[in-house]
C-alpha cells in the first residue's frame, strides 16, 4: 500500500486529527481549485495560524505549492496556494465493451499517457489479456499512486463485483480486488456512467448545478443521477439502469434476459441492428456502398451527410430514448440533462430529437427551464470523474 510521510507519521489523537485537517485542506483545493490562507481557514473552519502552518507542512511533503499573490487595488495581496497536480498519479482502466484504454492522469487532469486495447468485454481471457496489458505499462511508468477501473454494468459499492459483466470478476472477486492483490496498489470500481457525471459535476456542465441527469448513450442506456447536489447511488450502487425499464411489454429480447428493455429500441446496438435489417430488405440508402460490415460510425457519418435512411433511424432512437427519459424528468426535476458515450457523435440529430419528445411526453412545468446539451468535455467526464473518485478515496484511506 501507499506510504507519505506526512500522514504515516501521525501517532497521537492530536496528530490524527491534524491528518484530518490535512485531508480536508487537499480535498478543498482539489474540488475548487486555488485559495487563500484566509478562504481555507473560512471553510475548514480552522485559525489562520494553524492553516498557515499546515499548509507549510504540505508545501514540505510536495502536496501543495503556491500560486502568488492575487492582483488587488488595495492592501496587502493574499498568497494562493493549489494542490500540486505532479505529486501523485492515478491509473485509469476506462473499460467498455469492445475496448479497454489505459490512462495515466495527474491531479490536474492531465493525461500523461493513454493506450487503448481492442478486446471484447465478454472474451473469455478478457482478464488475463488485461492483466498482461496491465503487466507491462507499469513496467515503463512510474508506480501510480492507486488504480481507478470505470466500467458499464451494475457495479456493486460494498465488493466492486460487476453483475452485468461477469468476467470482471473472478472466484467471487471484483477485478479491483484482483489487481490490488496483484500488485498491492489500491484500486477502486466505479460505474462509468457515474464517473461521467462526477466529471461533469467537478469539471463540466453539471458544475455548480444541483440537478442533472447524465445519460450514457452507448451500447447500452445508463443514467447517473446529480439529486440536490449529490449523485445518487441506490442502496447497492445501482441506481441510473433507465436502459433496463420496460418500454414495450410485447418488445424484443433484452440482453439482460428481459423484454421490450429501453435499451433494446434506444441504443448504439439498436442502430447498428436497424441498418442492418433495411440493408438485408434492400433498403435505399447510401450505406449500400460500405463495402465491410456496417459499423454505428458509417450510420452517424451517413446520417450528418444527409442519408434518409440513417437520419430516420437515429430519429426513431431518438424519439424511444425521449419517452425514457420522460419518465426520469418527472422522478428527479432536472435543470440539465448531458448526453454523453458513442451516440453523442450523432449532435444535434440525437439532441433535437430527444428535445422534441421530451416536449411530448413531459408536462410543461418539467420541461420549462430543461437543457439538453452534449458536453464538450467528451469522454475525458469519465477519466476526470474516476480520478476525482480515487482521489477522494485515497483521502479516506490516509484518514482511515
Amino acid at each position: 500500500m501507499p506510504t507519505d510521510p506526512l500522514f504515516d507519521s501521525q501517532q497521537s489523537l492530536v496528530d490524527q486529527k491534524k491528518k484530518l485537517s490535512y485531508t480536508k485542506i487537499l480535498n478543498h483545493l482539489f474540488n475548487q481549485g486555488s485559495s487563500s490562507i484566509a478562504k481555507l481557514a473560512k471553510e475548514i473552519h480552522t485559525s489562520v495560524p494553524s492553516i498557515t502552518a499546515m499548509l507549510v507542512d504540505l508545501q514540505q511533503n510536495g502536496w501543495v505549492i503556491e500560486k502568488g499573490a492575487a492582483k488587488t487595488k488595495s492592501g496587502r495581496r493574499p498568497v494562493f496556494y493549489d494542490i500540486n497536480g505532479a505529486k501523485k498519479n492515478i491509473f485509469i482502466l476506462d473499460v467498455n465493451l469492445y475496448q479497454t484504454n489505459f490512462i495515466f492522469v495527474n491531479l490536474r487532469n492531465e493525461i500523461i499517457t493513454k493506450t487503448t486495447f481492442d478486446i471484447d468485454l465478454e472474451d473469455e481471457h478478457y482478464l488475463k489479456e488485461i492483466s498482461k496489458e496491465v503487466d507491462q505499462l507499469l513496467k515503463v511508468n512510474d508506480l501510480p499512486w492507486a488504480i481507478g477501473i470505470s466500467a458499464p454494468g451494475l457495479v456493486e459499492t460494498s465488493s466492486g463485483l460487476n453483475h452485468s459483466h461477469l468476467k470482471l470478476n473472478k472466484d467471487g472477486k471484483s477485478l479491483a480486488d484482483v489487481l490490488e492483490k496483484k500488485y498491492s496498489i489500491p484500486v477502486f470500481n466505479i460505474n462509468d456512467t457515474r464517473a461521467s457525471l462526477l466529471g461533469e459535476h467537478h469539471y463540466g456542465l453539471a458544475k455548480s448545478k444541483k440537478n442533472v441527469l447524465l445519460v450514457n448513450l452507448d451500447w447500452g442506456v445508463g443514467l447517473g443521477i446529480l439529486h440536490n447536489g449529490t449523485i445518487v447511488e441506490g442502496a447497492s450502487g445501482f441506481a441510473g439502469e433507465l436502459g433496463h425499464v420496460q418500454i414495450y411489454p410485447d418488445g424484443e429480447l433484452c440482453n439482460c434476459g428481459k423484454i421490450g428493455c429501453l435499451e433494446t429500441v434506444a441504443s448504439a446496438s439498436t442502430i447498428v441492428k436497424k441498418a442492418k435489417r433495411g440493408l438485408n430488405n434492400n433498403q435505399a440508402t447510401a450505406l449500400s456502398n460500405v463495402d465491410s460490415e456496417i459499423t454505428l460510425s458509417e450510420v452517424i457519418a451517413a446520417a450528418i451527410n444527409g442519408d434518409e435512411f440513417s437520419i430516420d433511424i437515429i430519429y426513431e432512437v431518438g424519439r424511444e430514448l425521449g419517452k425514457g427519459l420522460s419518465m426520469a424528468v418527472h422522478l428527479f426535476n432536472p435543470e440539465t440533462i448531458i448526453i454523453d458515450g458513442i451516440l453523442k457523435n450523432a449532435g444535434d440529430l440525437i439532441v433535437s430529437t430527444v428535445k422534441q419528445s421530451i416536449n411530448k411526453y413531459c408536462l410543461s412545468p418539467f420541461k420549462t427551464n430543461l437543457d439538453v446539451v452534449i458536453s464538450p468535455l467528451g469522454d475525458d467526464a469519465k477519466v476526470f470523474g474516476t480520478k476525482s473518485f480515487v482521489f477522494n478515496k485515497m483521502m479516506e484511506y490516509y484518514v482511515n
